[in-house]
C-alpha cells in the first residue's frame, strides 16, 4: 500500500504547484530511482485530464555521457529535447539521486559546455521562462545524513513541509505582502542589531509557490519548500 504522504505530495504538486489544467502536457523527470511518488504524479495527472510523459535520467549514466560529450554532441541533445519542451505545458523535475556529488569528476570544461549549450536553451530558456514548473528534491538516507538526522526523521520533517496547505498560506500571506507595498522605512532591531532602510517601490511578491510573468503561459509556479 502506498504511502499516504506521498500521494498528498502527488495532488500538491499537480494540483497546485503547476496548477495542471485538462489536456495539458506534463513532463516528469525523475533523476534517481525512486518509483512511488513518479507513479503517484503519472496517475494525478491522468486524473485530472492531463498528459503526463516521463523521462528516467540515472546520473551514473549521465556522468558517463557528460565526460565523453562533444560540442556537436550537445547541441543535438539540445536540439532534441528543446523541441520536447517547447510541447510541454508544465514540468515537474525531481531530484532523488543518492549521490549529490555523482557529476563531481566531470571535466570542468565538459560541465561548462553542459550548461551553456544544454541547460541554457532546454531549461533556462524554455523550460523556467514557458512552462509551469517545480523542482523538488527526494528524502533518502544520503539527504539525511546531511542534516545529521534519522532518515525516518529526515521524512517526517519533508512531509510535513512538503504537504503544507499551500493555498491557504498563500492567502495568510496577502497582509503582509499588502503592508510591504505600502511601507517606506523600515526598522529592525535586535540584540547587537540596529538597522533602517526603505523599501519604497520596491514591490512585494508572495513566496507561496506562485509567480505571474508574461510569456507564452499565464502563470509559472514553484513549490514553495519543494526545491
Amino acid at each position: 500500500m502506498r504511502d499516504p504522504r506521498i500521494q498528498k505530495l502527488a495532488e500538491n504538486l499537480v494540483g497546485y504547484s503547476v496548477d495542471m489544467q485538462p489536456g495539458e502536457n506534463v513532463l516528469i523527470e525523475m533523476i534517481g530511482s525512486e518509483r512511488d511518488l513518479l507513479n503517484a504524479i503519472i496517475e494525478e495527472v491522468g486524473k485530472k485530464g492531463g498528459h503526463a510523459f516521463v523521462q528516467l535520467t540515472d546520473r551514473t549514466v549521465q556522468r558517463a555521457m557528460l565526460k565523453n560529450a562533444t560540442k556537436e554532441q550537445l547541441s543535438l541533445w539540445a536540439e532534441l529535447d528543446l523541441e520536447r519542451m517547447k510541447k510541454m505545458d508544465c514540468y515537474i523535475g525531481i531530484r532523488a539521486g543518492e549521490n549529490v556529488n555523482d557529476l563531481s569528476d566531470v571535466p570542468e570544461e565538459n560541465m561548462k559546455l553542459y550548461n551553456s549549450i544544454y541547460q541554457h536553451s532546454v531549461h533556462s530558456e524554455e523550460r523556467v521562462k514557458r512552462t509551469k514548473w517545480v523542482v523538488l528534491r527526494y528524502p533518502n538516507a544520503s539527504m539525511a545524513q546531511l542534516a545529521n538526522t534519522s532518515t525516518e526523521a529526515f521524512e517526517d520533517f519533508y512531509f510535513d513541509v512538503c504537504n503544507l496547505d499551500y493555498s491557504k498560506m498563500d492567502r495568510a500571506q496577502d497582509p503582509l505582502a499588502e503592508l510591504m507595498r505600502k511601507t517606506d522605512k523600515v526598522r529592525i532591531i535586535g540584540p547587537g542589531t540596529d538597522l533602517s532602510f526603505s523599501i519604497k517601490g520596491i514591490g512585494a511578491e508572495k513566496c507561496s509557490g506562485q509567480k505571474k510573468y508574461s510569456g507564452r503561459r499565464s502563470l509559472h509556479r514553484t513549490g514553495t519548500g519543494f526545491r
